[in-house]
C-alpha cells in the first residue's frame, strides 16, 4: 500500500483516483453505446428511443420547465378564490395551511429532493450496458422499500402532529393536529410516485413527469375550491375542517397523478417490451446493495436540499415564543401574523424560486461531465454563464415584484387589517428570494463536484446564524425580524458555498461580478421607471380592489419589462448571458 507524507496528500491521491474511476466509467459507457453492429433491431430501436440528441434533451427541458412554472403559478392562483370563500377568516386558514405544509415539504423534500434522480442515473447506467432487465428489477424492488418508506413517513407525521402543532403558532392544538395529519395520506403515495418518476427519466423521457406534475396540481386544487365550497357554504363552516380537507388534497393529488404513471408505465412497457425479452445478458446483482447505494447517494441531496424547509421549520418553533416575550399579542394574532410570511408571502416568491430550481436542475448534468474529464477551463466559462443567467433572470423578476408588492397582495389576498404589513412582508420576501434562488444554485454546483460534505456543513452554519439572529432581529424588527434572520442566514450559506466552488474551479468571478454588476445597474434604471409608473398609474387605478391591481401590476409590468429588455440589449449584457441569438432581436428593434 502506498505511503503518503501527510493526510492532505493522502485525500488528494483519493480525489484523483476517484475522479480516474468515473472517467473510465463513462468511457466504458460510450463505448458500450457505439457498438451497434451486433444489435437487433429492436435493439437498436431502443437505443436511438435513448440517444442523448439536443431535440430530445430541449424537450425535456421544455416540458420540466413548464410543468414546474405551471404547477407554482396555480398553486398560487388558487389563493384568490380560496381566501374568497374562507371570508374573514382567511387569515387564520392561511396559518393553519402554513403550519400543516411546513413539516410535509420536509418528508416531500425527502421523496423527491434524492430518490429520483438516484434511480434515473442507476437506470440510465443499465440502459447503457443494455442490462435492461436488470434496471427493472432494481425499479421493482426499489419499488417495495420506497412503499415501506412512505408508509413510515406517513405514520411518524400522524403520530408526532400533536407534538409539532403544540409548538407552532396559533391557538387551538387540536385544530393544528387536524390539519398536520391530513397530510400523512399524501407520505404514502408520493415516495413511489417520486421513484417512479425518476423511472422515467433514466430513459431520459420527462414528459410524464412534467404532465403527472401538472395533473396532479390540477386535481389538487380542484378537490381543495370544492371540498372548501363545501365546508364553508353548506355544511359546518369551521375553518379547521375546510383547512384539513384543503391539505388533504395533495393525496388526492398525488393519487391522480400515480394512477396517471401507472398509464404512462404500461405504455412504457409496451414499448421497451422486446428489448427485455431480448436481454439475454445474466447479470447478479446484490439487489440490497444496490438499494443501500441508492440510499446512500440520496441522502446528501435530501438533505441540502431540504434546507429552506430546514429554515420554516425554524421559524415553525420559534416565532410564537420569542414574539409572546418580546410583545404582548395574543397566541391567535401572533399566529395570523407568522401567516403572512409563512404562507402569503412564502406562495408568491416560490414562483420566482423555481425558475433557479429549474436551472440548477438542468445544468449539473454538463457540470458533473467537465468535472470528471477536469475540464476546468470549460466547467469555468459555464459556472460562470450560471450565475449569471441566474442574476439575468432574478433581479428583475424578484425587484420586479417588490416594486408591485402592494398591488399584487390586495390582488392574491384582498383586502384585510394586514394589508400594509402584508405588502412589507411581502416586498422584503422577494429580495429574499435573490439569496434562496442563490443559495439553491451554489450548494447544486457544489453537489455537482461531489463534495456534499461542504454543502452540509455551509448549511449548517447557515442554519445555525439563522437561529442566532433570530431573536435580535424580532427584538428589532418584529415579524420582518424573521425574514431577515432568514436572508442573513443563507446569504453566510452562499458565499461560503461560492469561496469553496472558487477554491475547486477558479472561474472568472470578477467577469462574473461585473456582469452582475451591469445587470444590477439596468435593473435599477428598471427599479425607477417602474416605480413613477406605479406612482402615476395608481392616481387613476386603486391597488385596493382586484382588478384595477391586476391592471396596475399589468401596467407596471409592461414599463419595467419594456425598460429592462432595452438596456440589456443596449449595454449588450444580452449577449454576454445569453449569445449571440439575441442580436436578431436588436437588429429588429434597431438598438445600436
Amino acid at each position: 500500500m502506498q505511503k503518503y507524507k501527510t493526510r492532505a496528500e493522502r485525500k488528494r491521491a483519493e480525489k484523483q483516483n476517484q475522479l480516474k474511476q468515473d472517467k473510465f466509467e463513462i468511457e466504458d459507457l460510450e463505448e458500450i453505446t457505439t457498438v451497434p453492429s451486433e444489435d437487433s433491431p429492436e435493439e437498436e430501436s431502443v437505443m436511438e428511443n435513448l440517444g442523448d440528441s439536443e431535440d430530445k434533451m430541449v424537450e425535456g427541458t421544455f416540458w420540466m420547465t413548464f410543468g414546474s412554472i405551471f404547477s407554482r403559478l396555480l398553486g398560487a392562483l388558487y389563493i384568490i378564490p380560496w381566501n374568497a370563500m374562507m371570508g374573514a377568516s382567511s387569515q387564520i386558514g392561511n396559518a393553519l395551511f402554513s403550519i400543516g405544509y411546513t413539516p410535509y415539504q420536509f418528508f416531500l423534500s425527502v421523496g423527491t429532493a434524492g430518490f429520483p434522480s438516484a434511480m434515473s442515473k442507476q437506470i440510465a447506467e443499465y440502459n447503457a450496458k443494455k442490462q435492461y432487465k436488470a434496471g427493472q428489477e432494481l425499479f421493482k424492488k426499489s419499488l417495495i422499500f420506497m412503499l415501506f418508506t412512505g408508509v413510515a413517513s406517513s405514520l411518524l407525521m400522524f403520530l408526532l402532529a400533536p407534538v409539532i402543532a403544540h409548538y407552532s403558532p396559533g391557538a387551538s392544538v387540536a385544530d393544528k393536529t387536524l390539519v398536520i395529519r391530513s397530510l400523512a395520506p399524501a407520505l404514502l403515495v408520493v415516495p413511489v410516485m417520486s421513484l417512479i418518476r425518476g423511472y422515467f427519466q433514466g430513459y431520459q423521457n420527462m414528459i410524464p413527469s412534467a404532465i403527472t406534475n401538472i395533473v396532479e396540481q390540477v386535481v389538487r386544487v380542484a378537490y381543495m375550491l370544492l371540498a372548501t365550497y363545501v365546508v364553508m357554504q353548506v355544511i359546518d363552516g369551521r375553518i379547521a375542517t375546510a383547512v384539513a380537507h384543503s391539505t388533504f388534497a395533495a393525496f388526492v393529488g398525488a393519487f391522480a397523478s400515480l394512477l396517471m404513471l401507472m398509464w404512462y408505465y404500461q405504455k412504457h412497457i409496451r414499448k421497451y417490451g422486446s428489448a427485455l425479452k431480448n436481454d439475454t445478458i445474466e447479470v447478479s446483482i446484490d439487489i440490497t446493495s444496490a438499494i443501500k447505494k441508492l440510499v446512500a447517494e440520496s441522502i446528501p441531496f435530501i438533505i441540502v436540499g431540504s434546507g429552506i424547509t430546514f429554515g420554516k421549520f425554524i421559524d415553525q418553533f420559534t416565532f410564537e415564543p420569542i414574539m409572546l416575550h418580546l410583545t404582548e399579542f395574543d397566541k391567535d394574532l401572533i399566529g395570523e401574523l407568522y401567516s403572512l410570511f409563512s404562507f402569503n408571502a412564502d406562495k408568491l416568491i416560490m414562483i420566482i424560486i423555481s425558475l433557479a430550481v429549474g436551472m440548477s436542475a438542468t445544468s449539473i448534468p454538463l457540470l458533473v461531465e467537465n468535472y470528471i474529464k477536469q475540464d476546468f477551463k470549460q466547467l469555468g466559462k459555464q459556472i460562470k454563464q450560471v450565475f449569471e443567467l441566474f442574476f439575468f433572470v432574478m433581479f428583475p423578476s424578484a425587484f420586479g415584484m417588490m416594486i408591485v408588492s402592494k398591488p399584487i397582495y390586495s390582488l392574491f389576498y384582498g383586502i384585510t387589517d394586514f394589508n400594509p404589513l402584508g405588502a412589507k412582508l411581502l416586498a422584503i420576501a422577494s429580495v429574499m428570494s435573490i439569496i434562496l434562488g442563490a443559495f439553491t444554485i451554489a450548494v447544486s454546483i457544489l453537489q455537482s463536484f461531489g463534495d456534499h460534505r461542504s454543502a452540509i456543513i455551509y448549511l449548517g452554519i447557515g442554519l445555525l446564524v439563522k437561529i442566532a439572529t433570530q431573536y435580535p432581529f424580532i427584538y428589532l424588527f418584529e415579524t420582518s425580524g424573521a425574514l431577515y434572520a432568514t436572508s442573513v442566514g443563507f446569504l453566510v450559506t452562499t458565499i461560503l458555498s461560492v469561496w469553496k466552488i472558487q477554491q475547486l474551479v477558479r472561474f472568472d468571478i470578477n467577469s462574473t461580478l461585473n456582469s452582475i454588476g451591469v445587470i444590477a445597474l439596468i435593473t435599477g434604471w428598471m427599479i425607477a421607471i417602474a416605480h413613477i409608473v406605479l406612482r402615476v398609474a395608481g392616481i387613476f387605478l386603486s391597488s385596493e380592489r382586484r382588478f384595477t391591481a391586476l391592471l396596475l401590476v399589468f401596467v407596471v409590468a409592461i414599463a419595467g419589462g419594456t425598460v429592462y429588455l432595452y438596456l440589456a440589449l443596449k449595454t449588450r449584457i444580452a449577449d454576454r448571458v445569453l449569445g449571440d441569438r439575441v442580436s436578431g432581436l436588436r437588429k429588429k428593434l434597431k438598438i445600436s
